[in-house]
């Protein structure tokens, strides 16, 4: 997915249509998924637009706030991210460019990957605003006079992803937080770039931040195994090597989530979409792959670790200890510190 980057220092050409024209780039970048146009009333002729709310209350159309409105069934069809997307789409096109798309309102229209819901409320940072404002559909993050750098993305203006990793990890959950965080460095944005993202910003929350940051590592290939890792982090345990491949006799090739050399241990994560498809094949498969890990000198433990485990106050834990990983001292009171915030 591209899109047309934006410096801060140019956010006010695009208040106005002739700022818009003058950029020498493209304006139009499509998301992947990006299949729903909203209906705005706003600017119909009167009879069309009553058309429009006739269609709404016999059930075609889905009133998303007032003047915008959607197709009931591609509503139904469509993905949380993607139903976020429309959200922010819609506000847009009526609100205009003022402000920047940011925080998880940025991460759908990213297309990063997110743990929980991502809510009916968009989120902007205002330049122009000192202090946040929320309402019922939107909420407006004072900017307090900086202009985020920020990217379009199918005509809307959203954070770049150094902006967008730096706004979740000043402020929401570490577990969804870290998944992020992979994830933009994944897609080639630097620990550089996220560093920078947090020092233009005035949070007492830059140390969790800053801790996050240096935990990342756009290895990761899933929000599992990033939440896992994390957990690990939070718990004490040594740092691991991810996608490590052991070999056997030349011929298979087993990658493995997490990797602990020094003291033998692999964790995978075992997510349900896995054996979804094939059934006790797969099964039968995973089982097979997994002697073979278990039968390198090498391997003295192996853990696997499911959503519930790998979330606050699940087992993860107990897995890892039973497996053989060594866990930091006060890891029982880290672990149920991390368990009081709710995902």
């Amino acid at each position: 997915m591209g899109a047309t980057s934006v410096r801060g220092r140019d956010r006010a050409a695009l208040s106005t249509g002739s700022g818009l024209r003058a950029l020498p780039v493209p304006l139009v970048v499509h998301a992947a998924g990006m299949t729903i146009d909203p209906i705005h009333t706003s600017g119909l002729p009167d009879s069309v637009a009553a058309g429009v709310r006739r269609a709404a209350e016999h059930g075609e159309l889905l009133r998303l706030h007032r003047g915008s409105y959607v197709s009931r069934a591609e509503w139904a069809d469509a993905s949380a991210q993607e139903r976020h997307r429309v959200l922010v789409r819609s506000f847009v096109d009526v609100q205009g460019p003022a402000a920047v798309v940011s925080h998880r309102s940025a991460v759908a229209m990213h297309g990063l990957p997110w743990v929980g819901g991502f809510g009916d409320r968009v989120v902007v940072t205002d330049p122009d605003r000192d202090r946040g404002q929320v309402k019922p559909r939107i909420q407006r993050v004072g900017g307090a006079g900086r202009s985020p750098d920020a990217v379009l993305i199918d005509g809307v203006l959203v954070g770049t992803l150094a902006e967008t990793g730096a706004d979740v990890a000043l402020s929401d959950h570490p577990w969804r937080a870290v998944v992020v965080l992979d994830a933009v460095l994944r897609r080639g944005c630097s620990k550089a770039d996220l560093r920078a993202a947090l020092d233009a910003r005035s949070s007492r929350n830059h140390r969790r931040a800053r801790t996050l940051v240096d935990a990342a590592d756009g290895a990761a290939e899933s929000p599992g195994e990033s939440i896992t890792r994390w957990g690990g982090i939070v718990l004490g345990a040594p740092s691991p090597v991810l996608q490590h491949e052991f070999r056997h006799q030349g011929v298979f090739r087993d990658r493995v989530d997490l990797w602990y050399p020094e003291h033998g241990v692999v964790v995978e994560f075992d997510g349900r979409q896995k054996y979804a498809v094939t059934g006790r094949e797969t099964l039968w498969d995973e089982k097979r792959r997994e002697d073979r890990i278990r039968r390198h000198h090498e391997v003295r433990g192996v853990a696997r670790v499911t959503w519930a485990d790998a979330l606050p106050a699940g087992q993860l834990p107990r897995l890892l200890s039973e497996a053989g990983l060594p866990l930091g001292r006060n890891w029982a009171s880290a672990w149920r510190l991390a368990a009081r915030r709710a995902l």
